[in-house]
């Protein structure tokens, strides 16, 4: 179902990686919109002790290290939320398990080059069966996605597109400790002269001001899920890159460092890494979770430049509620269309914000 009908889809939620930070999130607010999600995940264990806790309907276990474990989990379902990581490892059985089931798919990845891959590989095979799958509906990269659809749509002849981070006093969760290991040995992609090119991550610099602030952020480039999109957004769009502000005395040493980590990371010592990570807390406490956030989108062309900033507080909340507002919408049949797609691919662009405006979202457009 991909146009609304007007009825609700009858089958269920199914949210995999239910136990873990993000999954009892989106559990949590799933609940909140009256849906009722089947928990799934590989441990029986934690599995039971939460369907008890939160009176779920029904439990089902697999484990995505073991695809064909994965063949009955998602049947009947209507929508996958995928919420374990890192998705480059995990990912691609699920999403492809959804997609054989008939179900709709939303995941929370932040992992760049693995979006890339799954809408190169299994767009088609969605679009034939009628399924949306959307990559990293999550605060990274929903949020910005949403807002550069709507700068590019305001800005006739969109040529330079730019989207930046900023996050005040961000704490991470298991999941995002462990995608980050990932991510630090992968380039970047950007859109430079209307093509597609890989670059190191943190090589490009930017300056930004905020609605709220009077002065210059530094933000250094990194590889977000809206440069896959933001091209098809207008055939005019030519150069697209995506930034992280970062504290000025960093902006200068952040880049060597990243580059020698990733160097440095072996196999042998990212397992030791992510052991470490696994002993640490699960994700990061409520005083963390409810600091600010923005994301901004400036749009360019030919000496005009339209700017969408969104903000709000707690990325991992709003990441909850994203995925179980995204899904409520695909239960009701609003996706503009199947296949693998970002956010706001799949859904128009302001009413999606302004959806998140009961979970304390704001968003405005400023233009020079």
């Amino acid at each position: 179902m991909t146009a609304s009908d007007g009825h609700r889809d009858p089958r269920p939620l199914v949210v995999y990686g239910a136990t873990g930070f993000t999954g009892r999130l989106v559990v949590d607010e799933a609940r909140r919109l009256g849906i009722d999600a089947i928990l799934a995940g590989r441990n029986a264990k934690a599995l039971e002790a939460m369907a008890e806790e939160v009176g779920a309907p029904e439990l089902r276990v697999a484990d995505a290290t073991k695809p064909t474990t994965l063949d009955k989990v998602f049947e009947g379902a209507g929508v996958v939320v995928n919420c374990a990581g890192p998705f480059a490892r995990l990912g691609e059985p699920v999403l492809r398990a959804a997609i054989a089931a008939g179900a709709h798919y939303l995941d929370t990845t932040g992992e760049q080059l693995w979006m890339a891959r799954m809408m190169d590989l299994h767009s088609a095979e969605a679009e034939r069966r009628g399924v949306t799958a959307i990559l990293a509906h999550a605060f990274e990269y929903a949020i910005g996605e949403c807002a550069t659809r709507i700068a590019v749509e305001e800005t006739p002849g969109a040529e330079t597109v730019e989207v930046v981070n900023r996050v005040e006093g961000f704490g991470t969760s298991r999941g995002t400790k462990k995608s980050a290991l990932d991510v630090l040995t992968k380039p970047a992609l950007a859109i430079v002269n209307g093509r597609r090119l890989a670059e190191p991550q943190l090589a490009h610099r930017a300056r930004v001001r905020f609605p709220d602030e009077d002065w210059d952020r530094v933000a250094l480039s990194y590889g977000g899920g809206e440069v896959l999109s933001a091209p098809g957004f207008a055939p005019t769009v030519r150069t697209v890159r995506t930034y992280l502000v970062v504290p000025d005395a960093l902006a200068t040493l952040a880049p060597w460092v990243v580059r020698g980590a990733g160097a440095l990371l072996t196999r042998r010592l990212r397992r030791l890494l992510e052991a470490r990570i696994d002993q640490g807390a699960v994700g990061p406490g409520e005083e963390r979770r409810n600091q600010p956030w923005w994301v901004l989108a400036r749009v360019r062309a030919a000496g005009r430049e339209t700017r969408v900033t969104a903000s709000g507080y707690d990325s991992y909340g709003i990441t909850g509620v994203i995925c179980a507002v995204g899904a409520q919408w695909l239960l009701a049949g609003r996706a503009a269309r199947a296949g693998v797609v970002t956010s706001a691919q799949a859904f128009d662009p302001r009413a999606f914000l302004d959806a998140l405006a009961p979970a304390g979202v704001a968003w405005r457009i400023d233009r020079s």
